[in-house]
């Protein structure tokens, strides 16, 4: 048996987003054809993929939450993938 992935809106709100030198996919997005809240998800360019565990009643309150997020993280930076640890 297949599983099929199920379809996903996107809302117009989704864009890539570039400060500092450092750009990432910032993706709103919830199933199609629903209501469902909207799920936030940073992309860097590497593929390092950050969701929000929080869904979110209106896409502009994702939007909003990134905006936060680069804010009190001290820019992009924070999105990017972590850097390898030794052991």
């Amino acid at each position: 048996m297949t599983l099929e992935a199920p379809k996903m809106e996107f809302s117009r709100l989704t864009s890539m987003a570039t400060r500092n030198g450092v750009t990432v996919s910032v993706k709103v997005y919830r199933a199609a054809g629903t209501r469902d809240r909207w799920t936030l998800e940073v992309v860097d360019q590497k593929g390092w993929s950050t969701v929000w565990s929080e869904t979110f009643r209106l896409d502009s309150d994702a939007m909003d939450a990134f905006v936060d997020a680069v804010i009190e993280g001290g820019g992009m930076g924070a999105f990017l993938e972590p850097a390898p640890t030794l052991h």
